[in-house]
């Protein structure tokens, strides 16, 4: 091909190019559309939105925490976030929460944009909390949504500060407590399996968020929820390798393990569509738990 020849090709293929981009820069644009906006396009691709830091760091003595809290009203929301995690989790549903009432997303100690911590247990996380936010001045009651690892640090704080507390929200959380004492029992040749991977999750937590597991097990298992409202937002379980009936055997007895941290009070929803990280899979669920938890605490005067 000559250069005249060249010339006259270049336009055509940057022309084709342009085309090719447009084209699928309109199929996004439908795509998003179709699933009710950039939210929903974000969650159905298991993605959360960035997260815009707008917190501080306050100084609770011996280091500091960094604490995001938005919008007006009572009860105030406290988000805590899974192991290895931190505030950024919570992108999805922080500012619809914050429209609702008073929402705090926070680091704990040695993630994000807090200082490092030696190894602690979860009574002495739940006491750096409840200093941080009376430090930064935001007043109870407390509604605490935890997700994962988070819920174990919500359990423990909600026992500890009972008469400050509106309720719990569990996000698909890790409760080995329950699962040893109501799901092992019957998962007959898949038990050892199923006690080695939860053992796997104990040591692992142990490590990433410099905790005392023994300790906080032992902390966790004495905390107790009753009398309080509970939200379960759980993903979807099931194992294959078992039977249909004792699939269903297994999902009435996670029924009745988060059932027995608060009788006659918890309220499960399963989130179909969401793997672990529900409050990026399905934020509407969480929100909407959350919300319903706000609404009973003002209506009971909390």
């Amino acid at each position: 091909m000559d250069a005249t020849g060249r010339r006259r090709a270049l336009p055509s293929l940057t022309a084709l190019v342009l085309a090719v981009v447009a084209g699928v820069v309109l199929a996004l644009v439908i795509d998003i559309v179709r699933t009710g906006g950039p939210a929903g396009w974000l969650a159905r691709h298991h993605l959360a939105p960035p997260y815009e830091a707008r917190g501080e760091r306050h100084d609770i003595g011996r280091r500091s925490l960094y604490l995001d809290c938005r919008g007006e009203g009572r009860p105030t929301v406290v988000l805590e976030a899974g192991s290895g995690s931190d505030s950024a989790t919570w992108s999805a549903v922080l500012d619809a929460l914050a429209a609702t009432t008073r929402t705090c997303a926070y680091d704990r100690a040695g993630r994000g944009r807090s200082d490092p911590i030696e190894r602690r247990t979860l009574s002495h996380a739940a006491a750096e909390l409840r200093a941080l936010l009376s430090t930064a001045g935001e007043e109870p009651p407390f509604l605490l949504v935890g997700h994962s690892l988070g819920g174990a640090f919500s359990r423990v704080f909600a026992d500890e500060n009972r008469d400050e507390v509106a309720g719990v929200v569990m996000v698909d959380t890790f409760d080995p407590d329950l699962q040893e004492d109501w799901i092992h029992p019957l998962l007959g040749a898949l038990r050892p399996e199923y006690e080695a991977e939860v053992d796997r999750l104990r040591d692992a937590v142990s490590i990433v968020d410099s905790l005392d597991w023994p300790a906080s097990e032992a902390q966790l298992r004495e905390a107790s929820l009753r009398g309080l409202p509970v939200e379960v937002v759980v993903a979807p379980r099931y194992e294959p390798r078992l039977d249909e009936a004792r699939n269903a055997e297994i999902t009435a007895a996670w029924e009745a393990a988060y059932l027995s941290l608060s009788p006659g009070l918890v309220r499960r929803t399963v989130a179909w569509g969401a793997g672990h990280n529900v409050q990026i899979d399905r934020p509407d669920l969480v929100i909407e738990a959350v919300r319903r938890l706000v609404d009973n605490s003002r209506v009971g005067g909390g």
